[in-house]
Formats: structure tokens, sequence, C-alpha cells
């Protein structure tokens, strides 16, 4: 007796495990590895069984895909720094606080978050500042935050900052660039409230000396992309030499360097990965 074509399509069909069949834990972990604007705008409302895994705080651990690497994303490079909201930006500050707040309620009020950027929280250049805020809102509420990311911030007071890193002591990476914090009294207390600093990555303008600072403050230190900086020959030397431990450094497009090549050749035995133009 033949099977009828009805028949055999029922039978694949219940073979066959629909998406949304899938144990939660199994979404939770997939759903993990997407962009954030997925997980805002496009997964929870595929169906009820992806919006109540959608809902589980380690969806929401951390602001960049699980695919990507923290040490990629907060010192070699800011690829996976994807605006959600597509660039677009609110000149009122009340919107970028509220909406970083709905997504620290996400990761279980901020207990699970461990990595954050919030440049897209901050108000557009028409807009007054509200970087305070969102800094005061992460002290309070990201106690176990190991990466964070002040690109884009430029009016924190220096306080608010000191309250982050007193508020914050499992920080591991954290990316200065674009931002004009990286000035020894941060550091300085980042040393005593976080002695587990192992990456930093800043550019711009760097002060003459810093690099003592920094190696005074981070012994234990193996990560630090300076590209894009006005560091100096003689601070170059200072990190090279003052370093036992580092094992990556970036110098690409630091015009200010002149004798970098010698200083380089001395540390290519030291230090497993260096890049420079």
């Amino acid at each position: 007796m033949q099977v009828s074509r009805k028949s055999r399509v029922n039978k694949m069909q219940q073979q066959q495990r629909a998406w949304d069949n899938l144990p939660s834990t199994a979404l939770v972990n997939i759903f993990s590895k997407s962009s954030l604007k997925d997980r805002l705008c496009n997964l929870p409302f595929v169906c009820k069984s992806w919006l109540n895994s959608s809902r589980h705080p380690h969806c929401w651990a951390s602001f960049i895909p699980d695919s990507c690497s923290a040490v990629d994303a907060f010192v070699k490079s800011k690829a996976a720094f994807l605006n959600p909201f597509d660039g677009r930006r609110s000149s009122d500050p009340q919107v970028g606080i509220l909406g970083l707040q709905s997504l620290i309620g996400k990761a279980g009020g901020g207990a699970a978050l461990t990595s954050l950027y919030f440049f897209p929280f901050l108000t557009s250049l028409d807009g007054p500042p509200n970087d305070d805020s969102l800094l005061s809102l992460i002290a309070r509420s990201c106690p176990n935050l190991k990466h964070l990311s002040f690109h884009g911030s430029f009016h924190a007071s220096e306080d608010v900052l000191l309250e982050v890193v007193r508020s914050c002591p499992n920080l591991e990476l954290v990316d200065f660039s674009d931002s004009p914090y990286i000035i020894p009294s941060i550091l300085e207390e980042m040393g005593i409230h976080c002695p587990n600093i192992r990456g930093i990555r800043l550019n711009g303008i760097v002060e003459p000396l810093l690099s003592s600072t920094i190696i005074n403050c981070f012994p234990n230190l193996k990560l630090l992309n300076l590209s894009d900086s006005n560091i100096g020959d003689r601070d170059l030397l200072t990190l090279v030499t003052g370093y036992s431990r580092l094992e990556y450094l970036d110098i690409m497009r630091c015009q200010g360097l002149m004798r970098y090549m010698y200083i380089i050749k001395g540390a290519h035995g030291r230090i497993a990965e260096i890049h420079y133009d």
C-alpha cells in the first residue's frame, strides 16, 4: 500500500524539530552570539518561544556578540562596536539614559553584564551631554563589568569616572579611544581598585611621561594599543623596556615616533605581537 504524499509530509514534519521547539538554553546561547540590534529588534518578535528565551539575562551579558573576542573589540579594534540604532542619537539626554537603563535591566539588573560600550546612548552633538548620568548608572548597576569602552565620550567629570573605577573592580579590558580620560589620577585609581587590568586601548593625545604611570599602575598589562596616538620615542622606550609581560603592542599611525624601528628591533624578542608601519 502506497503512502500518500500528505502522510509523508506530515511524517517528515513530525521528525524535524522546529526552531521554536529548541530547548531554551540552546536558544539563549545562540541569541547571545547575535548582534545587539538583532537581540533588540528581531529575535524577540519571531515567536513566543524566542521571546521568552530572549529575556534570559545571559542574552544581555555582553553588548558585543559572543562570536567576537572581547580582546578584539575592546583593545585590538572597534569593529564589533556596531550601533544598534544605526548611528541615530537623540538630542534628548533622557532617551539615551532610559535606553541604557532598559538594557541593563535585561541583564539581570546589570549583575550579569560583563561587556559594555555606551556611546550609542550618548546624546547627539546638538543635545546637552549625558555622559555623567550614563556612567553613574553603570557604576550603580554593573558591579561585575569586565570590559568597558569610553569611546565617544568627552564630557564626563572626573568624580563620576572615579565612581565607575571604584565600583567595577573586575575590569580587565578598557578602551579609552577617542576620549580624554586617560589621565594620571584616573589611571592611579584604576590601578588600585581594578587589579585585573590586562588590556588598554588609547589614542589621540598622550601626556608626556604617561608611560611611567601606566607601568606603575598596571604591572600585569599584556595588551596595549597606542595606535593613532602622539606617543613619542622616549615613552615608547619606557614601555617596551619596563614591561616583561607585554604580549601585544600596536603603534600604527603614531606620527610622533621618529626612532621607533630601533626601539621595536630591541623589543621583538620580548613582545610576541607588534604592529607598526
